[in-house]
This record gives C-alpha cells, sequence and structure tokens, in this order.
C-alpha cells in the first residue's frame, strides 16, 4: 500500500527525472549519479540510498492510468530502466505516506531515512523531518503527515 502524498511542496519545488537498474516503488530515496537517456529524454541514473548520508531525492511517481481499470497506484513499482520522477525535499516541505513508509516512530518523533532508503525511521538524535500527524485517507488507509525540517 505504498504512497506518498504531496501535501506541501513549493511550485518551484526542484525534481529530477530519474531511472533506476532496479524496480523501485514511491518512497524509496535515492542518490543521483550520471546523465543517459531513455524514450522519454534525459535522465539521472539513480541508485537506492542508505540512509541519510546518501538520501538526495524521494521517488513520488505518479502515472496516469486511462486504459486499465484495475491499476492501483499503491502497487505501483518504477520498472527497472524507465523513467519516473523524484522530488528534493527541502525545509518546509509536508508530505504523507502510508503506515508501511513509517518504521518505528509516532506523531511527535523525529524521522532519519531508513537505512534501505525506503521510507523513514525513528531518529536517534534530532533528525533531518518530524512527524507531525497522523490522518485517515480513507480509502488510502492511514497516513503520517511528515515536516521537512
Amino acid at each position: 500500500m505504498t504512497q506518498v502524498f504531496l501535501d506541501k511542496i513549493s511550485k518551484s519545488a526542484h525534481i529530477e527525472s530519474v531511472t533506476c537498474d532496479k524496480d523501485i516503488k514511491n518512497g524509496q530515496f535515492l542518490s543521483l549519479g550520471v546523465l543517459s537517456t531513455t524514450d522519454g529524454g534525459e535522465v539521472r541514473v539513480a541508485t537506492k540510498a542508505n540512509g541519510n548520508g546518501t538520501a538526495e531525492v524521494i521517488l513520488v511517481d505518479a502515472p496516469i492510468s486511462y486504459d486499465d481499470p484495475h491499476f492501483d497506484l499503491a502497487e505501483y513499482e518504477l520498472r527497472a530502466g524507465k523513467a519516473g520522477r523524484a522530488y528534493h525535499l527541502v525545509k518546509g516541505d509536508v508530505i504523507s505516506v502510508t503506515e508501511d513508509l513509517l518504521h518505528g516512530a509516532e506523531v511527535g518523533e523525529h524521522v532519519d531515512v531508513n537505512d534501505d532508503g525506503f521510507g523513514f525511521k525513528k531518529a536517534t538524535g534530532e533528525g533531518f523531518a518530524m512527524v507531525i500527524g497522523k490522518e485517515n485517507h480513507g480509502f488510502d488507509g492511514t497516513v503520517y503527515v511528515i515536516a521537512i525540517r
């Protein structure tokens, strides 16, 4: 049920077109590499991040499927070699993530990038973000609201 919602992102947010050699889900933090080209144009080759030190962007790709009534964004993966959209998160940004992207933290606690780069974990120190809320998104289930500090 992996989903990321861009609640409060600057209209001038820096967005990267990325590709990876592995299938990746929304909520995966990535480390950016060299430029490459795909059918869709120029992209940055990315690898899965390992914690805060290598995390540069978060994958938040939202394809539109007009012809498949069974398409489920919660199960969506960016296939290896395909181009997707990733965001540079900055102080003041607010996102919401489904429960599977938050590991061991609750509302009011600070978070860091999870060790495998997939979602967030409870920070041992100040963290780079804070869980500021827990909401029910109806069809999408419970989400945690995270403010970037």
